[in-house]
């Protein structure tokens, strides 16, 4: 069963998801409708419009909606945050003010928005730190601050905490309006004034090759990159939501829409209260935002800085007709099996269908002509009924559809897709000739026709049974068991229980390589891939150091000056007598266990891998170097991923310095110490 976010579909809370996602299929799909693949609409249907950010069909025109994906702040149907709002790593919230020029920022702690820095005023030659409009604010994946200074046509990358101007991308005559970030570190800018999206890649270099949409008349002022780092804009030059592939080309539709794609969450109210979603951890409480109010139209209270979207309220038709043209089956005389829909039906709502089937194909003005006692009997789909139907009309080679919409004028169904099986294939071809007599007159199908139908619930059955049974094989493959409680099923076979905060990837991961696993349980490699897998880590993390190895370390030094422990994240390791067997250290870097409770997971999974007659100790390694003591190239010398600054760029500012003069260049073997042979 699915559901869609009532704020972007406009269906309210109450309604009642209808889904046939949970039909099991039992037979290869015969013919498929939906917005991919085409809805085969007659002209004959009225006072229903495809929404592109639902996915489905709907009541009225396609301004039918609670919050319109154009809508004008860039949450593009109310699925993401709004331009100007970024989400640091540590929940603190950045905030542009162009009509002050400013970036505010929040924290839980302080309960409201205050000033990165005082606005200060306009001069010929802006600093960093004088804005003009600043619109857009990202953060990137190396933690820095990115603002959109609009005004100035620039973009400004400062190094946060510190807040040091760490570069300057001067965009000409550029009007950068909007920014994001994909997963590899790449910057998208809206350009306004050259019409098209700009890209530049970790070291900020413009990627000259990135069309960006150019040429398609596009003004692009909002961006979205959702989980699969596909781009999305949003035109006010023609009031639309675009989509770009990944050389910037622009893409003829919107496939998957709006609802079906994964973005940075936006802010949640409820009961009058903000909080904020956790993007890792979707499925864990909100975290709260105390102080901060909105206002009807989702703007910080006694300001113009949007917040979040909000729905407005929706007036639908009462009525609305889909009508498909004629469906060729090319089968003479084909016996229409049964329709499934994937529909969402919410209270004081409902779906009719009917069909009609005819040996040749008919023109509109035939088809709207028809009696009612022509189509089939009428079947209703209401809140919360199985969304599935056997088609009533007789054999015959082409088929129409007609759906009919109903609501009270506050609601509307949503209709994401129609999936058709055809041609039936009845229990009733094994019975003897006696129960194949009485057809009827072809139109009102006499005992024949009611046994077939009445026999046709069983087959669908037994099908499903059968079919169960044939892709039983995919419930034993990591790749192929469902998520949920299945993969937890397989995963018990082997004695594995998954931690929550594992998503299903990691978990897939986990069962592909459970028998290697196994075979180097209790060992130090086994402990290295299963801390690997939980973190993330790529070799050589997480370092591990058997204490007997450290066993007179200091007279085995092979370095010239007076003898001293080994030296592991900016401490000594030097173990007591008592604690040379059995014991062993873990370097990780710091990022592995962020805070306490990740803290406690790791232990956790350390006491299940590790032999149970040892003891171990963690350390955790920030980022640094101090030559001799935390110098371990990749293990415990961490450096950051951010580029120099280029010869005669760097500028004096509080996190930046001149060094004394540097020391003697160092020797490998003689004055420097590389590696874990000290």
């Amino acid at each position: 069963m699915t559901t869609d976010n009532p704020t972007a579909s406009g269906t309210p809370a109450s309604g009642t998801p209808v889904s046939g996602t949970r039909i099991r299929p039992v037979q290869p799909t015969f013919w498929r409708l939906d917005g991919a693949i085409g809805w085969q609409s007659s002209p004959l249907s009225h006072d229903i419009s495809y929404d592109a950010a639902a996915g489905g069909l709907r009541l009225g025109d396609q301004n039918a909606t609670a919050i319109l994906p154009t809508e004008p702040g860039g949450t593009f149907g109310g699925h993401t945050r709004p331009t100007g709002l970024a989400i640091g790593p540590d929940g603190r919230l950045f905030l542009a003010d162009p009509q002050n020029n400013v970036i505010l920022t929040y924290t839980p702690p302080a309960a409201a928005f205050f000033p990165l820095w005082a606005a200060r005023p306009p001069m010929p030659d802006p600093d960093p730190y004088t804005l003009s409009a600043p619109r857009g604010v990202a953060v990137s994946r190396d933690g820095d601050l990115v603002v959109a200074d609009t005004g100035h046509h620039r973009l400004i990358i400062f190094a946060w905490p510190m807040l040091v101007a760490r570069h300057i991308l001067d965009l000409g005559q550029g009007e950068p309006w909007d920014v994001a970030y994909d997963s590899a570190g790449r910057l998208y800018v809206a350009d306004v004034f050259h019409q098209r999206v700009r890209r530049f890649d970790r070291l900020w270099r413009e990627d000259a090759a990135y069309l960006g949409g150019a040429g398609g008349s596009l003004v692009p002022q909002h961006l979205a990159v959702d989980s699969q780092d596909r781009l999305l804009l949003l035109d006010v030059n023609q009031r639309r939501v675009a989509a770009l592939d990944e050389n910037g080309a622009l893409l003829p539709a919107i496939d998957p829409p709006l609802h079906e794609r994964c973005f940075p969450l936006p802010l949640r109210l409820e009961n009058g209260n903000l909080s904020l979603p956790q993007d890792d951890r979707p499925n864990c409480p909100a975290l709260p935002l105390p102080g901060l109010a909105v206002t009807r139209s989702g703007r910080l209270t006694g300001t113009n800085l949007m917040l979040l979207a909000r729905p407005g309220s929706v007036a639908y038709p009462r009525l609305g007709r889909y009508l498909s043209n004629p469906l060729d089956s090319r089968i003479f005389n084909c016996a229409w099996h049964r329709l499934v829909l994937d529909v969402t039906v919410p209270e004081a709502a409902t779906l009719t269908i009917r069909t009609y089937t005819a040996p040749a194909a008919l023109d509109a003005g035939r088809i709207a002509t028809l009696p009612p006692a022509r189509w089939s009997a009428p079947l209703t789909v209401g809140p919360g009924d199985w969304p599935e139907l056997l088609i009533q009309s007789p054999p015959g080679r082409y088929l129409w559809l007609n759906v009919e919409f109903r609501s009270n004028g506050a609601v509307t169904p949503l209709l994401r897709a129609l999936t058709l099986y055809a041609p039936r294939q009845s229990s009733l071809s094994y019975l003897p000739p006696v129960f194949h007599e009485d057809a009827g007159d072809g139109r009102s199908r006499g005992s024949a026709g009611f046994l077939d139908r009445f026999l046709s619930y069983f087959d669908t059955v037994f099908h499903e049974i059968e079919t169960q049974i044939a892709a039983f094989t995919g419930y034993l493959d990591p790749d192929g068991v469902p998520a949920g409680d299945f993969l937890a099923w397989l995963a018990s076979w082997f004695d594995l229980t998954f931690l929550a905060e594992w998503p299903d990837a990691v978990r897939r991961a986990f069962l592909r390589q459970a028998i290697a696993l196994y075979k180097q349980r209790g060992t130090l490699p086994g402990l290295q891939a299963v801390l690997r897998l939980h973190t993330g880590l790529l070799a050589p993390h997480p370092l591990i150091i058997e204490h007997f190895r450290l066993r007179d370390y200091a007279a085995r030094r092979e370095v010239a000056g007076p003898p001293g422990p080994y030296y592991l994240a900016g401490a000594p390791l030097d173990p007591p007598a008592n604690e040379i067997a059995h014991h062993f250290t873990l370097a990780l870097p710091q990022k592995a266990a962020a805070d306490s409770a990740a803290l406690q997971t790791l232990q956790r999974l350390i006491e299940a891998q590790k032999p149970a007659h040892t003891r171990y100790q963690i350390r955790l390694v920030a980022p640094g170097i101090a030559i001799g003591c935390q110098s371990t190239i990749g293990v415990d010398m961490l450096l950051g991923s951010a580029p120099p600054s280029p010869l005669g760029d760097l500028s004096l500012a509080p996190g930046s310095y001149l060094g004394p003069p540097a020391p003697p260049r160092p020797r490998l073997g003689a004055s420097y110490l590389t590696g874990n042979n000290h």
